[in-house]
């Protein structure tokens, strides 16, 4: 999809354009058993028609993530997407272990990956994991965290 290269010498470009429209599924740590794990979830998606690229998306999946405030942080955070390449079995794995404690139903957008092409892994922190995959007509990116 694209390298960690390229997303460092596209970022600035990319990060001012305006974003096309994009599904967003935000739980937050009230939607996990138990609340107080502190964990935050974002999956998104967005159709090749709107996005010229997998990139472009994964970096307005970053903005819509709220940087309102953290500006100074948003540019370092985003050149340190890993860009690994992962398969679908384990993008799908990766989901299923960071929602075990979900009590709510993830889209299926996000569960059902029908038309995988590729995967990349772009976060693999203990308390920060994101991964995102290009799909015959869309792109979906998923996120986890947790401040605990």
């Amino acid at each position: 999809m694209f390298s960690q290269q390229e997303l460092i010498s596209e970022l600035p470009r990319l990060a001012d354009a305006v974003s096309p429209p994009m599904e967003i599924a935000e739980f937050s740590n009230q939607d996990f058993e138990p609340p107080c794990s502190e964990q935050k979830l974002w999956a998104f998606r967005g159709f090749k028609t709107e996005f010229a690229s997998g990139l472009r998306f994964w970096i307005k999946t970053l903005q819509a993530q709220g940087w309102d405030g953290r500006e100074s942080y948003f540019m370092p955070y985003a050149e340190a997407g890993l860009c690994e390449p992962i398969a679908e079995g384990e993008f799908i794995r990766l989901v299923a272990e960071y929602t075990g404690s979900l009590r709510h139903a993830l889209p299926q957008y996000i569960r059902e990956l029908s038309g995988f092409r590729s995967g990349l892994r772009m976060y693999a922190d203990w308390n920060d994991v994101a991964a995102m995959a290009e799909l015959d007509e869309s792109y979906v990116a998923f996120y986890w965290s947790t401040t605990a």
